[in-house]
């Protein structure tokens, strides 16, 4: 079974190492065991010293959280997804996570460690197959390893929407936490039917476009926004509990630089979501999440500082997700991120993804959009000055949903020569 794990660039202070049961009857449960190892730089000659903060510290015995996020496995009642664990000076510390196999077919856990803040200092996703009977000869169990190092700090110092997200029998929990400058709120929400939901939002999508469709351009965007507020507004109230909209709000001047730390959640049109003053209607005053330059970023998949840019399909027309070159620029049509496109095209390679949040396919790209976002990148911009200003010429073009779109990546990276 293939695995996956990455880390922020540093100097290993400790090592990450999983182990999961690569096979495991529908209605049984699997045990995921999780250690971590200590690195001994010493016993290498020339080797550098541990980092300093949260991974040097690490290093020097000190407390971290893992955390377990599964998809088609589901705890048992009870059962706690996150352990704080100290590292002991000689030996590994171990903790063991029990879950119950729910949903036939691919599963995974994604395992994290966290120091103070919400990046994690180090990521591992095992895959795991859930069949209907035992009758099998697989034996043995996937392991995973991955470095334990300091968190990015262009990442660790921005404001940050975090979503572990667990999803088993078609039901969604998102574990979440908002943090903007010093203040930090943890909360959760359950999704009874993710699946529902999305359909519904990308429904009020395709019907807030037709709103503007016979419309002049002058008057288009207006038009579409206020359908497009509309459904921000109401998915705010879903996805947001009412302490992390009031945050938001108080903190509406400080959020330039948003970006939504996932395990994998790539379905939810986040950069929809209405800012607003609590317990108001959304007015035409009121910013959506994604004005405010809103990059996603995968933790399982460490996005490079520099990007290619292209003269091909990779910037302009997208490319499968399956056939991507690496480090560059892609654009994906919302057929493809039904699919999970954004995702499959990170981790295997991509340096920055954009997807298209609307519906109807590769025709609903806005070129403006794309054409502004790369010219922005070329001109030196960041990747989320580049995406805020080209959601600022889109919507001056009259091009609808052009504040739906999802951009994937570093939110610092920048071009690099073809």
């Amino acid at each position: 079974m293939p695995q996956d794990g990455r880390v922020a660039q540093g100097v290993a202070a400790a090592h990450l190492q999983a182990e999961l049961t690569p096979i495991v009857t529908v209605g049984s449960t699997a045990t995921l065991t999780v250690r971590l190892v200590r690195a001994d730089a010493a016993s290498t000659p020339g080797a550098p010293a541990p980092v300093d903060g949260e991974a040097g510290r690490i290093a020097a015995g000190g407390p971290v959280t893992v955390t377990v996020v599964p998809r088609g496995l589901r705890f048992l009642v009870g059962a706690r997804r996150s352990r704080l664990v100290r590292l002991p000076s000689a030996t590994a510390a171990e903790a063991r996570f029990t879950m119950l196999a729910v949903d036939r077919g691919p599963a995974e856990v994604t395992v994290l460690v966290r120091g103070d803040g919400e990046l994690p200092l180090a990521t591992l996703r095992l895959t795991s197959e859930v069949v209907g009977s035992d009758d099998h000869d697989q034996a043995g169990v996937a392991r995973a390893t991955a470095r334990i190092a300091a968190a990015d700090p262009l990442i660790a110092c921005r404001p940050t929407l975090r979503i572990d997200e667990e999803v088993a029998r078609g039901r969604s929990i998102l574990h979440a936490a908002l943090c903007v400058g010093d203040e930090a709120h943890r909360f959760r929400i359950r999704l009874a039917d993710k699946a529902r939901l999305v359909g519904e939002v990308r429904a009020s999508l395709a019907r807030a476009k037709e709103v503007g469709a016979t419309l002049p351009a002058a008057e288009r965007a207006d038009a579409v926004e206020r359908g497009l507020r509309e459904v921000g507004a109401g998915l705010a109230d879903r996805l947001l509990d009412r302490r992390a909209r009031d945050l938001l709000w108080a903190h509406r001047d400080r959020l330039d630089g948003l970006v939504v730390q996932t395990t994998g959640e790539t379905e939810l049109p986040w950069e929809l979501l209405v800012v607003r003053r609590p317990g108001a209607a959304a007015t035409d005053a009121d910013a959506f999440l994604g004005e405010f330059g809103l990059t996603r970023w995968l933790y399982d998949v460490t996005p490079p500082a520099a990007v290619r840019l292209s003269s091909t399909t990779d910037a302009a027309g997208g490319r499968p997700a399956t056939a991507v070159a690496s480090a560059s620029v892609v654009a994906l049509g919302s057929d493809e991120g039904a699919a999970e496109g954004a995702a499959a095209a990170m981790r295997n390679g991509a340096g920055v993804v954009v997807e298209c949040g609307g519906s109807g396919g590769r025709s609903a790209l806005s070129e403006t959009f794309l054409a502004t976002f790369s010219a922005e990148l070329a001109g030196g911009a960041p990747v989320d000055r580049a995406s805020r200003r080209a959601r600022e010429a889109a919507r001056a073009a009259g091009e609808a949903c052009a504040v739906a779109y999802a951009v994937y990546g570093h939110p610092d990276a920048r071009a690099r020569a073809a």
